[in-house]
């Protein structure tokens, strides 16, 4: 696949739709190149997107905006969870956002606030979306005829592009308006960007830092395909400075805030942090709980993880009697199938438009800290949490569920640590191991297809294998925030590519005595569509940036004075041997 392609998965289930209604013309605006879409004030009956799309979108009069209740809003479990549900078994009351007081008791409903939908598409039309669709602040990415690409109209082409409308509702559908759901941040401001429907790389980075200073938020619920492989970003370096440039100038350099998808793959043993999209400084990963409480069977687990949200409960091979996520859907219909991480993250986006909403003076870096705070420790006994100066982390779940009232009441009175400029880094501190990996305790096939059958391993640090470490002695961070380690794995002859780097095991352990599994022996696939297919070998351990929230709030040097950061690494599949070369380690935080 060429440099310009985008290899992304949208991370959905294809959604039912409910009804079939013509869409209806917002009045939403153009900011773009000129043409029968791209007015302002499209003549009624112009066509709104491509003459070859399947899907016609035509300009019409704005529908009058009605009032009461949402007559969807108590299918939302995710919103208010009273524990059952018609036609559903097994919820766990009280499993949701927490959302309600904030709107009822504190009065935020996002106002204020931009979100901005890098996705596949944007039903801006669409009746419980278009009163809080921001006129004309849209962007199209497709050149179709008359539907010119810089027009406001990023409309879906067909029925598989819905996953962006499904999106949009659960971040800010309409409330109060008599039709349909509502969102997270019912009152927010949205704008669509169709990036990831041009299939070039370039478009979903322009799409994060467009309009920067004037979006609060990109919600990206997309990554790399769910095959194991160690999948750095298509366009590596660039994708982590354009990230960057969001979070030095966003905002008016407070940040803007990216929330991202961390997976469905975890079903088939793959890992979120292999997803350097997911895992990159800035990012903020958002794994998926089900309705009972309980890690959603696709989410995939990893030390990147910040915090999940409520999802749907059935994955590609495991059914399950939970519901999945009501929002909007095509041609001003609802869904009511919406699921993955793909519905988790727009969650996050909302709640975090709550937050800013309550402070608008919140720095991304705060908001990171403010989630992982207040974050609620889901499904407490399992045996994966760990704590540390008063935070809890389970590579399953992150730092919790997020709970938008403590989030909501903690933003109100935070004290910022600063932005991107108050930021400090040490490092990288670079290491050459040059040691062979031994092959040692190695697992079953079963353990292969399932490697997070035992949460708590995740927390063990490799004792087996061979360690290399180094000791930053002079950082003089007490608060870490981020930490990217580079690892490069190699052939036993030290002179290519490790033959399969889906056999090891490698952790990271702090002096503080807390652990990061990177990777986990698992089996790769080739994706297509939704067939899985095992390859021989994974690949892609050659200078991959693992990116870490776990040791947030930890000390470079540990309390006892102790520095020694330890990589472990062991073989835990007989043949393909290699040798682990260099690594480095890059701490960031104040």
């Amino acid at each position: 696949m060429n440099a310009s392609s985008l290899p992304l998965l949208t991370r959905r289930t294809v959604p039912l739709l409910l009804t079939a209604l013509l869409a209806a013309c917002s009045g939403s605006g153009g900011n773009g190149d000129d043409g029968g879409s791209s007015s302002n004030t499209p003549r009624q009956g112009t066509l709104l997107n491509g003459s070859s799309c399947s899907l016609k979108y035509y300009a019409q009069a704005a529908a009058s905006q009605g009032s009461g209740n949402d007559p969807l809003f108590p299918s939302q479990w995710y919103l208010q969870n009273t524990g059952s549900l018609t036609g559903y078994s097994g919820m766990r009351a009280a499993e949701d956002l927490d959302v309600t007081q904030v709107w009822n008791s504190l009065g935020a409903r996002g106002e204020g606030i931009r979100v901005a939908v890098v996705d596949d598409g944007l039903e801006v039309t669409h009746d419980d979306l278009a009163p809080n669709v921001v006129e004309g602040a849209s962007y199209n990415y497709i050149s179709d005829g008359s539907w010119k690409r810089g027009s406001p109209w990023p409309m879906p082409c067909d029925a598989g592009q819905s996953h962006g409308t499904n999106v949009a509702g659960v971040i800010g559908a309409r409330d109060s308006n008599g039709i349909g759901v509502r969102g997270v941040a019912p009152r927010t401001s949205l704008v669509g960007y169709n990036a990831l429907q041009s299939g070039n790389s370039a478009d979903a980075l322009d799409a994060m830092v467009r309009d920067q200073d004037k979006n609060h938020i990109y919600n990206n619920s997309w990554g790399a395909s769910d095959d194991g492989l160690f999948n750095a970003p298509t366009d590596g370096a660039t994708h982590a400075k354009t990230i960057r440039n969001g979070l030095d100038n966003g905002r008016n350099k407070l940040g803007s805030i990216f929330t991202f998808a961390a997976g469905n793959g975890g079903e088939y043993g793959d890992y979120s942090v292999l997803d350097g999209n997911a895992s990159v400084l800035g990012a903020l990963p958002v794994c998926a709980t089900d309705a009972s409480g309980k890690r959603a069977v696709y989410s995939e687990p990893g030390p990147n993880l910040l915090v999940c949200a409520p999802s749907s409960g059935s994955g590609q091979k495991t059914a399950s009697n939970l519901p999945s996520v009501s929002t909007t859907g095509l041609q001003n219909a609802y869904s009511d199938e919406f699921s993955g991480t793909s519905a988790a993250t727009p969650m996050i986006s909302g709640v975090v438009a709550l937050m800013l909403q309550a402070n608008p003076n919140l720095s991304w870096r705060d908001v990171r800290l403010i989630l992982a705070k207040t974050a609620r420790q889901v499904n407490s006994s399992s045996a994966g949490w760990t704590s540390y100066e008063g935070y809890h982390f389970n590579h399953e779940y992150g730092f919790g569920v997020a709970d938008a009232a403590a989030a909501v009441a903690q933003a109100r009175t935070w004290q910022s640590v600063g932005g991107s400029q108050t930021m400090k880094q040490c490092g990288p501190y670079n290491v050459t191991a040059n040691t062979g990996i031994p092959e040692v305790n190695p697992v079953t096939d079963s353990q292969l297809a399932n490697p997070f059958q035992n949460p708590a391993s995740l927390n063990q640090p490799v004792t087996d294998g061979i360690t290399s470490s180094v000791s930053p002695s002079t950082c003089t961070l007490n608060h870490i925030e981020h930490i990217d380690v580079t690892v490069t794995a190699t052939n036993a002859a030290g002179t290519g590519d490790h033959p399969n780097p889906g056999d090891l095991q490698m952790t990271l352990t702090s002096p503080s005595g807390q652990t990061s599994t990177l990777t986990v022996p698992h089996q790769c696939y080739y994706v297509t569509n939704s067939t899985r297919t095992p390859v021989n070998a994974c690949s892609g351990l050659k200078n991959f940036t693992f990116g870490l929230s776990r040791h947030m709030e930890e000390p470079v040097v540990a309390t006892s004075g102790s520095s020694t950061w330890t990589l472990g690494v062991a073989d835990r599949r007989a043949g393909n041997t290699g040798r682990l070369g260099n690594w480095s380690i890059t701490f960031y935080g104040r």
